[in-house]
């Protein structure tokens, strides 16, 4: 259960204090401006919005990407750099800088290069089972 006092700390970390009446005025399409004034599933979705876009939900979530993008060449054995990993997410994700990246975005790109670097593992195996056999032939 969301609290004001819990939505006040939230926007705190956002450095959003100043501007909280604007942020719930644009939230509440011009309905208040007053976090009393609030209902209670207007307070959790307030609070669950900042929980999950918060500056430092989102940089895990980046750093989290770049690590999965540098396991995937990891497995192909190609050394590439933060540069060029950040370019291919950017590229993935249709944006033009890394930061823009939405959370949703961010989350999905992290499950398709995990599922990719899966099917590297799988594939290698594959080739090493088929090597081994064909060993056995020659």
């Amino acid at each position: 259960m969301a609290t004001l006092k819990k939505l006040m700390t939230l926007l705190s970390k956002e450095g959003l204090v100043n501007n909280r009446a604007e942020v719930i005025n644009t939230f509440t399409n011009g309905r208040t401006s007053s976090a009393r004034e609030l209902s209670e599933t207007e307070l959790e979705t307030l609070c669950r919005f900042f929980e999950t876009n918060s500056q430092e939900t989102l940089d895990k979530k980046r750093k989290r990407l770049i690590a999965v993008i540098f396991g995937v060449y990891k497995k192909m054995n190609k050394k590439v750099t933060i540069e060029y990993v950040k370019g291919i997410a950017c590229r993935a994700a249709q944006e033009s800088h890394f930061n823009q990246i939405t959370s949703s975005r961010l989350d999905s790109l992290y499950n398709a290069f995990l599922k990719a670097q899966k099917d590297l593992d799988f594939t290698g195996r594959l080739v090493e089972n088929f090597i081994a056999e064909s060993q056995y032939y020659n």
